[in-house]
């Protein structure tokens, strides 16, 4: 049996069913999206480590910061997927600014 533990940060309210459907359906989307997010994280990854084999140094701050903000994107949908967030993220939303820059 699962228990409902009450938080003082998530209310316990009630969702309309066409909220539902309409989230179901961004849920979709973004899943799909979160996938092609993984990408490009995986790409950036790769090219990071290939670039700093070769150069000796880390990528430019252009691709840090282009790296910083997927990131944050991702992060964004997780927190809509799991309801800890209202708010759909792009492109429903502005695309997020960086985490700790």
């Amino acid at each position: 049996m699962v228990q409902h533990v009450e938080s003082p940060e998530f209310e316990e309210t009630e969702i309309e069913r066409s909220e539902t459907g309409v989230r179901v359906v961004k849920s979709l989307l973004f899943l799909v999206i979160y996938q092609v997010v993984e990408t490009v994280l995986t790409a950036l990854v790769v090219f990071s480590l290939i670039f700093a084999l070769v150069t000796k140094s880390p990528p430019s701050p252009r691709v840090r910061r282009f790296a910083n903000r997927v990131l944050a994107y991702g992060y964004r949908m997780g927190r809509y997927l799991t309801y800890n967030d209202e708010r759909a993220p792009f492109p429903f939303d502005e695309f997020p600014e960086e985490i700790e820059p």
